[in-house]
């Protein structure tokens, strides 16, 4: 008896064996849904993360809401353009998030306390053929320079009187190291005034000597505070210089914080346009 059941289900399973039931047309595989194409991964924009990372993978994309804690925040997500390794698109994705992140923030991204970093895929990504880049940015501390822990979007925060804005700070100087920036409104007494940047060709960050941090210092704040930039200048103000660290000047960072300093003379009120009678020719540097 069952061994005459597998004949019968035999015969049902050939196509023209004897009359099959309606409805059944004994082709076992044309009503199949065809399987999708396969699709690459992609991060999203506009996604908060927990960590800080340099390379994205599906592995580590564990995406949060920006209400909950994170500590970076995507702006942007492209495509490079014709390259061949993974080095060769950092710079290329660092210039293109530099531009994403100033206009996510309201300005330019260098003069906040912030930090950029350009997220490229992983090795076997990229040899599959994956060539996106995402902008990652997130708050750093002027206090210690680590990562702050947000709740909220950054977008908007280093415009006009964002939160993140370099302005004015007290800074704790030992020795000839800045060890601390505590950023305080300008209306407060304080004794550094953030007056702008000044981009530096050096090839490593180590490379910029105290000489041309001066030079370059010098001219931003003279162009901040309304002065002459001439002989007399360096006896009227005094800097504060910040370069980026190798691994961001390697990206493409460039840009020395300049701080206006008289010497831990107290301030009060912004020195934006002060000029030569408010900023007197009064110490010796």
């Amino acid at each position: 008896m069952r061994r005459w059941a597998m004949a019968v289900l035999a015969c049902a399973l050939v196509s023209g064996c004897g009359n099959l039931p309606a409805g059944v047309d004994g082709d076992l595989t044309n009503d199949w849904k065809p399987l999708p194409a396969a699709t690459a991964f992609r991060p999203a924009t506009g996604a908060c993360h927990a960590e800080l990372t340099q390379t994205g993978t599906i592995d580590n994309y564990s995406p949060v809401a920006c209400t909950e804690s994170h500590l970076v925040e995507t702006v942007a997500v492209a495509d490079l353009g014709a390259v061949t390794t993974l080095d060769a698109g950092l710079p290329q994705a660092f210039a293109a998030c530099s531009k994403q992140a100033t206009a996510f923030l309201g300005a330019d991204w260098r003069t906040g306390w912030v930090v950029l970093q350009p997220v490229l895929p992983g090795k076997q990504a990229w040899a599959g053929g994956a060539r996106w880049y995402r902008c990652d940015v997130a708050e750093t501390s002027p206090v210690d320079g680590a990562l702050v822990r947000r709740t909220s979007s950054m977008k908007g925060t280093v415009k006009g009187s964002g939160k993140l804005r370099m302005t004015c700070a007290n800074p704790t100087i030992k020795g000839d190291s800045v060890t601390e920036m505590h950023p305080v409104a300008c209306a407060s007494t304080h004794t550094a005034e953030f007056a702008g940047l000044f981009e530096s060709t050096a090839k490593r960050s180590s490379d910029v000597s105290s000489d041309a941090l001066a030079d370059g210092c010098d001219r931003a704040i003279a162009k901040f505070a309304g002065l002459s930039d001439d002989s007399s200048l360096a006896s009227r103000i005094g800097w504060l210089g910040f370069p980026p660290d190798d691994t961001a000047w390697q990206m493409g960072d460039r840009a020395i914080r300049c701080f206006l300093w008289l010497n831990g003379e107290k301030m009060n009120g912004s020195y934006r346009n002060a000029g030569p009678a408010k900023l007197k020719i009064h110490y010796s540097d």
